[in-house]
């Protein structure tokens, strides 16, 4: 019964996770083409008036969430974690780690690149941080969520001392939850540049996860 019961889950489980993957990908796709198409989105204007007139997350922690979450950032940062992940004897999750943080950038610059939306105007935002790169999608959020998604995944299936846990899931938590609204303060993105970094991050954090658990079953 259970030889029987095994491969069903199996498939099963993988057709869910594909699944979801595929409504991802298909949302991230149709986004990137609306954001191609037009400047802004509807909504796009009146969130970031009442992002920027709101005393939260603040110029100071907006400042540092960006710091962090840079591109040239999560690469130096998940690059070391994925060194000491390899020496610890999660070889595994190391290589999944390093081959996100390998395509990251690719694809990152690519979408950039291909969407090529212009960032918000001074005549329409009040600007506190520069820029260099198309807006869409945000970089600073596509980054960071790539790398603290899988580094809060690990937090919950590693077996780590109860106070380190909880540091590293708050931080996680912290960089996961603030890096949209940081850049949309600061002004050098538009709410949908957000949306756009967080979808397309799930879209290459999602089969390195579901990567890591067949990968594990099978070793088991």
């Amino acid at each position: 019964m259970n030889a029987v019961v095994r491969p069903w889950r199996s498939l099963s489980g993988a057709a869910l996770w594909g699944g979801i993957w595929l409504v991802l990908l298909v949302g991230a796709i149709v986004l990137s083409v609306l954001a191609g198409l037009h400047s802004r989105l509807p909504g796009d204007l009146d969130i970031t008036e009442w992002i920027q007139g709101s005393l939260f997350p603040g110029i100071g922690v907006s400042r540092l969430v960006r710091a962090v979450g840079s591109t040239e950032v999560v690469l130096g940062t998940g690059g070391a974690v994925a060194v000491v992940l390899w020496l610890i004897g999660r070889r595994r999750e190391a290589l999944l780690l390093g081959l996100g943080l390998v395509v990251l950038p690719f694809l990152q610059h690519s979408l950039k690149e291909l969407v090529d939306r212009p960032r918000p105007t001074e005549d329409l935002v009040d600007q506190r941080a520069g820029f260099s790169s198309p807006s869409f999608p945000s970089g600073h959020v596509m980054s960071p969520a790539l790398l603290y998604g899988f580094a809060l995944y690990l937090s919950l299936r590693i077996a780590l001392p109860s106070i380190l846990r909880a540091a590293l899931l708050g931080w996680c938590a912290f960089m996961l939850v603030l890096s949209g609204p940081a850049q949309v303060y600061v002004g050098v993105h538009w709410p949908s540049d957000v949306v756009g970094g967080y979808a397309w991050a799930a879209v290459l954090l999602l089969p390195l996860l579901y990567a890591d658990q067949l990968l594990g079953r099978r070793r088991w």
